[in-house]
């Protein structure tokens, strides 16, 4: 096992940072599940599944990053790109569902 790079080590904290803001999103995606009555529970408990598996495949590449596992993450990159993409238009649905439904 060869010691991290710089960059490797920027990248491992980048992927660190993706997973700590996907946890964030799903807890807050929970707590409004919780405080409001939402006209479907589905979509945002989705939401928050999609962000807490994101959390956990950021976590774990930061780490195999700075334990100098360096890799392409040809299928990670992309996977986390459609991970962000559909929580995006989850929350912009649940935010449309709601105003059309008050």
């Amino acid at each position: 096992m060869t010691a991290p790079t710089l960059a490797a080590e920027r990248t491992a904290l980048a992927w660190r940072r993706t997973a700590l803001g996907a946890a964030a999103c799903a807890l807050l995606f929970v707590h409004a599940v919780t405080l409001d009555d939402w006209p479907t529970l589905a979509l945002p408990l989705t939401a928050a599944a999609i962000a807490l598996l994101l959390s956990v495949i950021g976590w774990a590449r930061g780490r195999a990053l700075h334990h100098g596992r360096v890799s392409t993450g040809r299928v990670l990159v992309p996977l986390t790109t459609c991970a962000v993409v559909a929580v995006a238009a989850i929350a912009i649905g649940t935010l449309l569902i709601d105003r059309l439904s008050t």
